[in-house]
């Protein structure tokens, strides 16, 4: 959809200006990083934390989410091409949200316990930001054509340009000839997330308006298991032309699974576990 942005841009613009302020999805990744770091700042302030000690937490982060959504996609791909007997070159294959998620949660945890920050008040004071992060990254995704859904009829359905992804999988299938300047109707899945990230940051924002609300990471795990129910439903619109992982299921759909099952398995250890009086 870039391409479209673009040639809307140049009718005010000289095209030059317009590839530059035409949005993709490496920028939108930058402003969703940027916001959550401006906002989390400013949360600190009012609540009294390290400010510094959360710029660091933040960064980190973010940085092991962009690292690990790129590299371990390409590390699994090369280890499927050595089992398939192909020669092992590392390369990009793209971005995975999940391994993302989990690479910068990691990181984070892991940087609140060197600054201090207390993980509680990160995790929920983030979440709005996480839904805003998933609104705009989403977007980015949809103005790139990746993650695109399946062929549909529906009032909503988009078409991408000539090269985008949803293109080269219809004309590689047959289903468009090359000479097509459009794929078929798909269904939007991107935005479907993008809303997702919306409903999130609002229900979030409202929930951690007051500081008593905030801390223990109830906010965080609550977001986290919506999210997950609801990314279940959407991976089974995407039209992703290799979706199966294991029996059957995409790598998001399983991901989904194992936090819709581990954080409720969790909770409950948790609660169940001996508590120690104070002073023993």
């Amino acid at each position: 959809m870039r391409p479209y942005v673009v040639a809307w841009l140049e009718r005010f613009l000289p095209p030059a200006v317009a590839q530059v302020l035409a949005p993709t999805w490496f920028t939108m990744v930058g402003v969703a990083g940027l916001l959550t770091l401006l906002v989390l700042l400013r949360r600190a302030r009012t609540d009294g934390v390290d400010r510094g000690a959360v710029a660091t937490v933040v960064l980190s982060a973010y940085l092991a989410a962009v690292v690990g959504g790129v590299t371990i996609p390409a590390l699994i791909a090369l280890v499927e091409r050595s089992l398939d007997g192909q020669s092992l070159r590392l390369r990009a294959v793209g971005m995975t949200s999940f391994w993302g998620y989990l690479a910068g949660t990691v990181a984070a945890v892991e940087a609140c316990r060197r600054a201090r920050v207390p993980l509680g008040w990160l995790a929920d004071r983030m979440t709005p930001m996480l839904g805003v992060s998933l609104a705009l990254i989403r977007t980015g995704c949809f103005l790139a054509g990746c993650d695109h859904g399946k062929i549909t009829g529906v009032a909503w359905a988009v078409r991408f340009p000539t090269g985008s992804p949803a293109w080269r999988d219809h004309v590689d299938r047959g289903l468009v000839p090359v000479t097509r300047d459009v794929s078929l109707p798909v269904h939007p899945t991107q935005l479907y997330e993008a809303l997702l990230g919306v409903a999130i940051a609002i229900v979030a924002a409202v929930i951690t308006r007051r500081r008593e609300r905030v801390g223990r990471g109830w906010v965080f795990l609550g977001a986290a298991l919506a999210y997950c129910a609801v990314r279940l439903a959407i991976e089974t619109l995407r039209g992703d032309r290799v979706r199966g992982f294991v029996l059957g299921l995409s790598s998001g759909q399983v991901f989904a699974l194992a936090v819709l099952i581990a954080i409720p398995l969790a909770s409950l250890a948790r609660r169940g576990a001996p508590r120690v009086a104070r002073g023993e």
